[in-house]
């Protein structure tokens, strides 16, 4: 799909359309094919810009609301204890804060198509905007294995009667239809769904409140404390507790202060997959109707409702659940043998619905279940759409005029169909994990990676979750980078643009305590990457009790495949289009980018500014 194009911003529509399959008579014959399919399936190398501001949040909001509070915040609360996982949820948000604050000025100066992929090209290097672009592609395919599973499984609540296989299969072809839609269409789904997910988070709070002050006939126990110390298998069950349940034998690996430092951090690795999913705004800037007035203030505010919903919903249920609960969620620990659904998270294994079930209100449980199963399929459905518009970016930016009149093409409607079925692929994966795939296949997989076939069986959302975790870390970073030389090589023209002029900050958007926050993000994300997998090295070089060889191998290269497929991508494009760090001189014409709609007479407002100003624009946004 190398090499990327990036001298011009601006889409190639007239040139394309004005070529007929037959003015392709002097091309070789294979070429000439493809292009006569794509002018008679594909009409059209642009998408349409019909995407308003709240369609613009509705997107990105439920893309990063998935399962994280409802399920992976069970097994952060099992590991850290309630008042550990409160602080890892307090630092992973920050490191989303420090990312989508440099991302924010980014986009306000720079609104164009491609966006998460356009920033470290153009700033730092072209082989790493190809490596951020083909990693986040490959990133939300890995999410959409993961929120299908999760869908899929939550099906399971109601009995076996409908097949793991006959769910997975609805789930996907949903997510399909909804992406093959009109833009707009789907623009206005995703808002509705946005609010639903955000009446759904008010809601299980509120039953959360209602429960501690003692509703409901069971009296709770809970114990809102930080865990003893660090324990990859789980800790021990207090005998006064009612659930009847096995219980668990004590194993601190470390305890003490240390123990509880490394338990948060722990934690903290894991929280970071439910906060990651703000940078979706980004990938909507080729369909957004005023790009340069939505997108600053939505890359703005867009981190802020998750990040605050997930920090009180995690205080909320830490202070509502014993930790010591074996009913937990945990990657190394199966409490439920005999059950089922062996091995696999369902609502069953949910945090909040522990806790609803322990307090005696019957009923609620079911309706939960079937909450969380819209709540996982709808941010499917976003990350569908964010793999598929990174996807065609990418093709349109291609030297190859076969990837570029294929899966760079749209349909009469301006949609992506080539760019949304192959990214619909890789989440055929789910398939292999809930058992419809043909064993043959497993096989195949068993001979090359024997450990990875079975722990997949067993814990694909962790595993899967993984596979997204580490490369979007290493995307964070390069976007962290990015804006350090953005901003460096702004100084460098202060006739043209400066960040300390009062028009700048009337038109664009100047985050304060730059570049310390860019510094924060950077440094958090490259200790993150590099001890992402420490846990999983700890237990297969001091051979943990309970936890297999099998299982640590497939944990450690869950941890860093991604990070290693990220360096290797950006490594070989580098070798073979021989590409340099971008000198600062580069930037001079990068300030006012084509291709970005005029917005002057569409009312492009001034920045307000005091506290009534920041209100009223929160206001603006949250709509």
């Amino acid at each position: 799909m190398a090499p990327l194009n990036v001298t011009s911003d601006v889409e190639e529509v007239n040139e394309e359309e004005s070529k007929s399959p037959q003015a392709a008579s002097g091309e070789p014959p294979h070429e000439a094919l493809i292009e006569r399919i794509s002018h008679e399936v594909f009409k059209y190398d642009c998408l349409d810009r019909r995407l308003k501001r709240h369609h613009i949040t509705g997107i990105a909001f439920s893309g990063a609301v998935g399962i994280g509070l409802f399920q992976v915040s069970g097994q952060i609360i099992a590991m850290g204890g309630p008042v550990g996982a409160l602080i890892a949820f307090v630092f992973a948000g920050l490191v989303i804060f420090s990312v989508m604050r440099s991302l924010a000025e980014m986009v306000s100066v720079r609104p164009v198509k491609g966006a998460i992929m356009d920033y470290p090209d153009v700033f730092v290097d072209e082989a790493l905007g190809f490596a951020v672009g083909t990693m986040y592609w490959l990133a939300n395919c890995m999410s959409i294995v993961t929120l299908t599973i999760a869908a899929a499984m939550f099906t399971q609540y109601w009995g076996p009667g409908f097949g793991l296989s006959g769910a997975t299969f609805v789930l996907l072809v949903l997510i399909v239809l909804m992406n093959a839609c009109g833009v707009r269409l789907y623009g206005n789904l995703e808002w509705t769904f946005k609010w639903l997910k955000i009446l759904l988070i008010l809601l299980v709070c509120i039953c959360l409140i209602a429960v501690k002050a003692g509703a409901g006939p069971n009296k709770i126990h809970s114990n809102f404390q930080i865990a003893p110390g660090y324990s990859s298998t789980g800790f021990f069950e207090f005998e006064n507790m009612t659930s009847t349940l096995p219980a668990t034998q004590a194993n601190v690996a470390f305890s003490g202060t240390g123990g509880r430092i490394v338990a948060v951090w722990t934690c903290l690795t894991i929280a970071m997959f439910q906060f990651m999913g703000g940078e979706i705004v980004l990938v909507t800037a080729a369909e957004a109707e005023s790009p340069r007035r939505d997108l600053p203030k939505a890359a703005r505010y867009m981190y802020t409702m998750p990040v605050t919903l997930y920090l009180v919903g995690i205080f909320l249920v830490g202070l509502c659940i014993n930790y010591l609960d074996p009913r937990l969620p945990h990657p190394h620990v199966d409490y439920f043998s005999s059950l089922r659904l062996k091995g696999i998270t369902t609502a069953l294994r949910s945090p909040q619905v522990i806790v609803i079930h322990d307090a005696g209100i019957t009923g609620l449980s079911g309706f939960l279940n079937a909450a969380f199963l819209f709540s996982a399929l709808t941010a499917a459905n976003s990350a569908l759409y964010v793999s598929s518009r990174t996807l065609f970016f990418l093709a349109r930016r291609s030297s190859f005029k076969g990837i570029r009149n294929t899966i760079g093409r749209t349909n009469n409607g301006h949609t992506p169909l080539a760019a949304i079925l192959l990214s619909f692929v890789p989440g055929l994966l789910a398939f292999l994990v809930v058992g419809a795939a043909k064993t043959a296949f497993q096989e195949v997989l068993r001979a090359f990676l024997p450990s990875l076939t079975s722990a997949n069986l067993k814990q694909p959302i962790f595993v899967f979750g993984r596979l997204y975790t580490g490369p979007m870390l290493c995307i964070y970073a390069s976007e962290c980078l990015a804006f350090l030389r953005f901003r460096k090589g702004m100084k460098l023209f202060p006739n043209t643009i400066d960040r300390n002029k009062s028009d700048y900050r009337d038109m664009h958007y100047r985050a304060h305590w730059q570049p310390i926050w860019a510094i924060i993000g950077l440094v958090l994300c490259t200790l993150l990457l590099l001890f992402l997998g420490w846990g999983a090295v700890y237990d297969l070089c001091a051979k943990t009790k309970g936890v297999t060889k099998e299982d640590s191998i497939v944990d450690l290269v869950a941890a860093y495949l991604g990070p290693v497929l990220f360096i290797g991508v950006y490594l070989v494009y580098k070798f073979v289009y021989k590409t340099e760090i971008r000198p600062y001189s580069s930037f001079r014409d990068k300030w006012f980018p084509t291709g970005v709609p005029d917005e002057t007479g569409t009312g492009l407002p001034r920045r307000r500014h005091g506290k009534l100003g920041a209100v009223a624009e929160f206001i603006s946004w949250i709509r």
